[in-house]
């Protein structure tokens, strides 16, 4: 990988490239510290690609770690929260209301659009059923 040094000037930020290894990966220095690095668009996209289809992969794995959790937790929250709802983040109750709604509201407050797991506390279990989120992540 190419080096280059970043000068830093009052309002913006000067680096001449060099054009013969356009291929290259360059990484930008400012004061011998990485700061950025410069990639063809290329491999940008398939940077992009890769990522969308990781998050994609990921959220459901991690979801099935919430609802796991939820039922490990099940009897201590049935003594604490009967009836309400909460949200299971990292194995964790995270957030707890009178309904689901204000729950997801919550936790994307809290922490933004993170796999996690929300339901009322009931002694029956509810029927689930996964629904692919159609949104995508950019």
């Amino acid at each position: 990988m190419k080096t280059q040094t970043v000068k830093e000037t009052a309002t913006h930020y000067v680096v001449e490239i060099d054009q013969t290894t356009d291929s290259e990966p360059t990484l930008l220095e400012s004061d011998g510290r990485p700061v950025a690095v410069l990639i063809s668009t290329a491999e940008y996209d398939a940077f992009r690609d890769w990522l969308v289809t990781r998050q994609a992969t990921a959220a459901p794995a991690e979801f099935d770690q919430e609802v796991a959790a939820f039922e490990r937790l099940k009897p201590a929250l049935l003594k604490q929260h009967a009836g309400q709802a909460v949200a299971i983040h990292h194995g964790q109750v995270v957030a707890v209301g009178d309904d689901k709604m204000s729950v997801l509201a919550e936790v994307l407050a809290q922490f933004g659009p993170v796999p996690c797991y929300i339901e009322r506390v009931a002694p029956e279990t509810p029927r689930r059923v996964r629904i692919s989120s159609a949104w995508v992540a950019r």
